[in-house]
C-alpha cells in the first residue's frame, strides 16, 4: 500500500507541473442544442453549438481565484484529486451540485429555478436515466451554461467496497465509461427516436436496455470503439469527443464516506486514474436524502442557507422539494455577500489551472499493481 501511496504523490506532482504550465484550449461542442445565451457563456466558457464559434466580446473573463493554501501531500496521497469536506473554501461563495438526474418530471424545476436566478450548477447524472425521454435535458443543461459530471451508470453504491482487485477496478471504470458515452450520444442526437437508433449502434442492444455489471466491466472498450465511429459520422474525427467529462462523484459518497478500507479506497483511486477524471465529493448536504427529513420545507431551506455562508460544494438532488429549492435560491441570490459559481471556478482556486489542463494532467500511471 505504500506504493500506492508513493504513486499518488507522483500523481499530485504532475498535476502541479501539468497545471503550471499552459495547455492548449479544449473545445467542447454540444450537437444539435439551442445556442447559447450570453449568460450561459459567463456559466461554462467554450460551449458552441456546432457551427457557432464564440464571439470574442462575450467570451467570459475567468474570476479571480480565492487565495488558498495548497493541498498537503499528507492529505492528498490518501485519496484522488478531488474536492473533499476537509478542505477549506470561501466563505460565501458556494458550488451546487446535483445528483441522480436527468428525471423527465424533477430535473426540468430545478432547471427553471436556476435560469430564474442566473445561477450555475453541475450536474452528476446517471447513465441510465438518459434516454429518449431525458436526452434533450442534457443539451438543456449544457446549452444554458451548466456543467455534466459522471455519477456511474447504475447508483451501484457498493461498486467501490467490493474488493475483487483488477476486476473492481475494471467496474469502476466500465460504470463512467459507459455514462460518458451515454452523455455524449444524449448530445449528439437530433430526436429521441435518433438516440435510440445512436443506443443500438453503440451497446448492440433494443433501446433501454438495461446494461448489466459484467457487460459495464468487460465490454467497456467495445461500447467506447462503436462509440467513436458514431461520433466520426456525426463530424467528431480524430478523436475529438462532444463533451469529455472531467468530474465524477461516486454513489453516497462510497469509498469516502463511511467505514471504507485503504484498499477499497486505493482500488477507487486506480479506476479514477485511469479515467483521468477529478474525484468531487461536498462540504455540505441540503438534506434531501435524510428519510425522516428530507420533506421538511425548513429543515431544507435551513441546511442550504447554512452551507451557501460557509462555502464550498453543496450536494443536492434533483428530486428536492421544489419550493423549498426555489426560496432557498431566492435567499442566496437577494444576498450580496453570497454567490454560486461554476465548479470550474473551485478548480482553479484549488490547482492553478482550468478542468481541461487538469485532465490531461490526472491521465497519470494506472496504480492498481502497486496497490497491490
Amino acid at each position: 500500500m505504500d506504493k500506492a501511496y508513493a504513486a499518488l504523490v507522483g500523481l499530485v506532482i504532475a498535476l502541479v507541473t501539468a497545471c503550471g504550465a499552459r495547455g492548449p484550449e479544449l473545445r467542447v461542442v454540444a450537437s444539435e442544442a439551442p445556442a447559447l445565451t450570453v449568460r450561459a457563456r459567463d456559466r461554462l466558457a467554450k460551449v458552441t453549438a456546432p457551427g457557432l464559434p464564440l464571439p470574442a466580446e462575450t467570451q467570459p473573463k475567468a474570476p479571480e481565484p480565492h487565495a488558498a493554501p495548497a493541498s498537503s501531500i499528507e492529505e492528498t496521497e490518501k485519496q484522488p484529486a478531488g474536492f473533499y469536506p476537509s478542505e477549506a473554501s470561501p466563505k460565501g461563495e458556494g458550488e451546487h451540485t446535483f445528483d441522480d438526474g436527468p428525471h423527465p418530471g424533477k430535473t426540468p424545476k430545478v432547471l427553471e429555478l436556476l435560469k430564474k436566478h442566473g445561477m450555475p450548477a453541475t450536474f452528476f447524472l446517471v447513465g441510465r436515466a438518459i434516454n429518449k425521454d431525458t436526452y434533450a435535458l442534457v443539451q438543456r443543461m449544457v446549452a444554458e451554461g451548466h456543467t455534466l459530471a459522471s455519477h456511474s451508470y447504475n447508483h451501484d453504491v457498493g461498486m467501490a467496497v467490493r474488493n475483487h482487485g483488477e476486476r473492481s477496478v475494471e467496474y469502476i471504470r466500465g460504470q463512467h465509461e459507459v455514462t460518458q458515452i451515454l452523455i455524449e450520444l444524449a448530445l449528439v442526437a437530433k430526436s429521441g427516436d435518433d438516440f435510440d437508433a445512436l443506443f443500438g449502434r453503440v451497446f448492440e442492444e433494443k433501446a433501454g436496455t438495461y446494461l448489466p455489471g459484467g457487460a459495464l466491466r468487460s465490454k467497456w472498450r467495445s461500447f467506447s470503439e462503436r462509440h467513436a465511429g458514431v461520433l466520426a459520422a456525426r463530424g467528431f474525427g480524430e478523436g475529438r469527443r462532444p463533451y469529455p467529462i472531467v468530474y465524477s462523484r461516486p454513489p453516497a459518497g462510497t469509498p469516502y464516506v463511511g467505514l471504507s478500507t485503504p484498499a477499497q479506497k486505493q482500488l477507487y483511486a486506480a479506476a479514477l486514474s485511469r479515467l483521468g477524471m477529478l474525484n468531487v465529493m461536498w462540504h455540505g448536504e441540503s438534506g434531501d436524502t435524510n428519510p425522516q427529513r428530507k420533506y421538511d420545507f425548513a429543515y431544507l431551506t435551513h441546511n442550504l442557507a447554512h452551507h451557501a455562508r460557509r462555502g464550498g460544494v453543496i450536494l443536492i438532488h434533483d428530486y428536492i422539494r421544489t419550493d423549498a429549492l426555489s426560496v432557498a435560491l431566492s435567499q442566496i441570490s437577494s444576498d450580496p455577500s453570497l454567490r454560486v459559481v461554476p465548479i470550474e471556478v473551485a478548480v482553479r482556486r484549488k490547482y492553478g489551472c482550468d478542468s481541461a489542463q487538469l485532465a490531461r494532467a490526472l491521465a497519470g500511471p494506472e496504480l492498481l499493481a502497486s496497490a497491490r
